[in-house]
């Protein structure tokens, strides 16, 4: 049996349903969108979903102060709930890393970016919580905040299906095809075939296969990111902000019922390789004393939380830790993977940008940087850290 389609999205996490929904907001009419499991069921549904505005470059900055408008706006721009809680952000920089805060800081103020740099002296006015101790300056970011990554992946599935794109879960892509130099259609796990001229490879830790598939070989490594949960004892008060400490290597999100979620902020997720059909699978109590103790020290009173649980999510991560978003050398084949840990935060100006290239129309932000060529012949080379700094 073949059927046929304008455009066949490979993947239904966050990346694949804002794509999808932004082709059919402009005119494409037969989107078709293949998920092998469910809709979140990948790094999507293991996301901590935090939502900082702090990137090293104007399109960086630019994408993720768009994407904040939309989770703020989101049942209004796209429908749903975004689960969006606007909490605000502190990010923790050592002494040495304050030059390139400011730096940027003057940039994203530049775009619309609210924040403002704090002395570590004045943190306790806006969380009083944190210690101090080896902080050059802080960044505080009063509109950032955390959401629901599963929620607004599935916003914009319903919204696309209302615009006319079709989402098909439970259904495996096992062949790309071509002919002439172009992508022309897919074969699925049942023996379908579905012929379209543009195929969008949105399969996050499964991307590189996905690529494999089209002759096409993505530079990106599945690094494992674990995280872990821990319950607020009744004494520790109100819920704390979203705390990124650059300086320590942790990170401190709220969640409902007194609970944290709380990971790593080094740059050895790319030195851990992991099989991503391990995501999700439990993470130890041995595993986490190391971050807990970093986040024991950043948030002193979290030392006394109890622990509850730790899983395994993922990163999928390219040299630069900036994601792929282009045409690949198989025309007609699109990519939009490497997210390395900003997938869900930059998800809706990441479906406009694809959308647009795409279609040929006007991209919001300038895509030379995510160029799938930055990495022909050159040593790109670059830390999670360097996400936020360069």
């Amino acid at each position: 049996m073949t059927r046929t389609a304008d455009a066949v999205v490979i993947g239904g996490g966050v990346t694949g349903a804002s794509i999808a929904f932004h082709l059919a907001g402009l005119g494409m009419k037969h989107v078709l969108v293949l998920e092998r499991k469910f809709l979140a069921a990948g790094g999507t549904g293991r996301s901590v979903g935090i939502i900082r505005q702090l990137y090293p470059t104007p399109e960086t900055s630019a994408m993720v102060l768009r994407s904040l408008r939309v989770f703020q706006r989101f049942g209004e721009v796209v429908g749903g709930e975004a689960g969006y809680v606007g909490c605000g952000a502190l990010i923790g920089v050592s002494a040495a890393m304050r030059p390139k805060l400011e730096a940027t800081l003057a940039v994203q103020r530049a775009l619309g970016i609210r924040a403002e740099i704090l002395e570590p002296d004045d943190l306790a006015r806006v969380e009083g919580r944190i210690d101090p101790a080896g902080l050059g300056a802080v960044l505080h970011e009063p509109e950032s905040g955390y959401g629901d990554p599963t929620a607004v992946t599935l916003g914009y599935a319903d919204a696309a299906r209302q615009r006319g794109a079709r989402i098909e879960q439970g259904v495996e892509v096992v062949a790309i095809h071509q002919a002439g130099g172009r992508v022309t259609g897919v074969t699925t796990a049942t023996g379908e075939r579905v012929d379209a001229p543009v195929v969008v490879n949105c399969a996050g830790l499964w991307s590189r296969m996905v690529g494999r598939l089209a002759g096409i070989d993505l530079p990106i490594v599945v690094g494992r990111h674990p995280v872990f949960i821990v319950e607020r004892d009744a004494a520790f008060g109100p819920p704390h902000l979203v705390y990124l400490d650059l300086a320590g290597g942790s990170y401190v999100r709220p969640e409902l019922g007194n609970l944290t979620l709380t990971g790593s902020l080094t740059d050895d997720e790319a030195e851990h390789p992991m099989d991503p059909e391990l995501l999700g699978s439990e993470a130890g109590f041995d595993e986490a004393s190391a971050v807990l103790e970093r986040t024991g020290r950043a948030v002193p009173k979290l030392a006394d939380a109890r622990y509850r649980q730790g899983y395994a999510g993922a990163f999928d991560i390219t040299p630069d830790w900036m994601p792929i978003l282009d045409e690949s050398p198989l025309a007609g084949f699109w990519i939009a993977a490497g997210m390395s840990g900003h997938g869900f935060k930059l998800a809706p100006a990441v479906g406009e940008l694809l959308a647009a290239l795409i279609t040929g129309t006007a991209p919001p932000v300038n895509p030379a940087s995510f160029a799938f060529g930055r990495f022909a012949g050159t040593d790109v080379a670059g830390t999670f850290v360097a996400s936020y700094l360069r």
